[in-house]
């Protein structure tokens, strides 16, 4: 029943109005303690002038307390001192003038950071026992408030504290969905430009061979046609999968396609493979790495020979594919990056040398996969 309003971080739009509406029903529902102020005029008529002037105090402090508990920090703080001060100005109208104390020490409680609560309700209830023993006033009239605003205060700190850890963790979960969000797209994007780019390059290699071959063998032609219409459907149920986010391969799968594509671009291809087994995450990133280290080599290298390279020497697989094209510098795009994500995800790395052809080492350590 003592707590208050404090701003969330975080969450969806819903929950954001919830917490609002809710907050609000609990700032109107503890102004019923206002009702303490005027117990004593049930004993003692108070004056006219007693009325009016707390009339007048009640007005002010609900400006100050409706505006008070949306405000943050020392702000807060300087509200809270406003209402104490009311209290002290109402002292002689005949009420119970501490209540204002205890709404004083609450708002003060609910400060933040929490170092500022702590300081802000020591200062609230020093002043009212100050104020009282200055004037030399009994101490029913400031000891209540002094007991009840500590308790007050004292919730209003832990529970300012519990609010602020909410909202930070609410915080740090959109923070995550949004960081999952961005992972997704990267995944999506990088799938995509594996299948589309190895594909739509086979494609190509294999449009331009049946032009050549329409007229010389149509038969032959045929078959690079109908090769094409296969890739293309390959294609899009890979498109398929990877928009699902399962998509997998297999090194024999890759090997295989990669050997047909440089074959069909007219690249020969030596290969030497390991006959172990490798785990499932590291066979399915080296993998992607030769579909797209084929695909570039068919794009940029003007090569002739190719030879791809798989070892595993102790705890430790390696994948080499040298090229005997042009070489020289080399641009990193969406592929390459790719490759280095792809194996980052298993603590692999790329070294590219470029200067006698094209070599691209691909390293992963096997100690603590999944086998």
């Amino acid at each position: 029943m003592l707590e208050h309003p404090v701003n969330q971080l975080g969450g969806d739009m819903s929950s954001e109005a919830s917490n609002d509406v809710s907050a609000r029903r609990l700032q109107l529902l503890f102004l019923a303690y206002l009702l303490m102020y005027p117990l004593p005029w049930l004993e003692h008529r108070p004056t006219t002038v007693a009325v009016a002037a707390s009339a007048v105090g009640v007005a002010a402090f609900l400006v100050l307390y409706f505006r008070g508990y949306w405000t943050l920090g020392w702000t807060r703080l300087a509200y809270g001192l406003g209402i104490l001060g009311i209290g002290f100005a109402l002292y002689r109208c005949g009420g119970v003038w501490s209540v204002f104390a205890v709404y004083a020490a609450s708002m003060a409680g609910f400060s933040r950071p929490g170092r500022t609560a702590s300081i802000g309700v020591i200062i609230v209830l020093a002043l009212l026992a100050g104020f009282g023993l200055a004037l030399r006033l009994s101490p029913w009239a400031w000891g209540p408030g002094v007991f009840f605003g500590a308790i007050v205060g004292i919730a209003g700190i832990f529970l300012g504290a519990i609010n602020e850890r909410n909202s930070l963790l609410a915080a740090s979960r959109e923070e995550s969905r949004q960081l999952a969000v961005l992972a997704e797209r990267e995944r999506i994007a990088r799938d995509l430009h594996d299948v589309l780019g190895h594909t739509l390059t086979l494609v190509a290699v294999k449009a331009d061979l049946a032009r050549r071959l329409l007229d010389a063998d149509p038969g032959a032609a045929r078959r690079e046609i109908e090769e094409i219409h296969a890739s293309a459907r390959a294609a899009l149920g890979e498109v398929r999968v990877a928009v699902s986010g399962m998509r997998s391969t297999t090194l024999a799968a890759e090997l295989s396609e990669a050997r047909r594509a440089l074959e069909t671009a007219g690249i020969a291809v030596d290969s030497e493979t390991t006959s172990e087994p490798l785990p499932p995450l590291v066979e399915t990133a080296l993998a992607f790495v030769i579909r797209e280290a084929a695909t570039n080599v068919i794009r940029h290298s003007g090569a002739r020979r190719c030879r791809i390279t798989l070892a595993r020497v102790g705890l430790e697989a390696s994948l080499e594919i040298r090229d005997d094209g042009h070489g020289g510098g080399v641009v990193e795009g969406h592929g390459l990056a790719g490759m280095r994500q792809r194996l980052a995800a298993i603590r692999g790395a790329l070294e590219l040398r470029g200067d006698s052809g094209m070599s691209l080492l691909a390293r992963v350590p096997l100690e603590g996969s999944t086998a």
